[in-house]
């Protein structure tokens, strides 16, 4: 991931955790160009397993699903779940 300053990276999700934020990984599976399920992990390896599992029963012609981290702030987020 790319955080400062030219050509300066960082390992994915450590500039995220530094500005307060906590890294999830969000997987998505498309149906006919419809949003059919979400899910959220706390790990990457947990969402890369579903998406594989979902990518293992889709037919390539009209559905898609992928992963990708997401940056959440609780202090600035105003649903909580319980």
């Amino acid at each position: 991931m790319y955080s400062v300053g030219i050509n300066g990276y960082a390992p994915e999700g450590k500039v995220m955790r530094e500005r307060g934020n906590e890294l999830i990984w969000v997987a998505v599976r498309i149906q006919r160009g419809f949003v059919t399920e979400i899910r959220a992990y706390a790990d990457q390896a947990a969402a890369r397993r579903m998406e594989r599992s979902w990518r293992r029963r889709m037919n390539p012609d009209y559905d898609e699903t992928g992963f990708s981290a997401v940056a959440v702030n609780e202090r600035l987020s105003t649903a909580r779940v319980t």
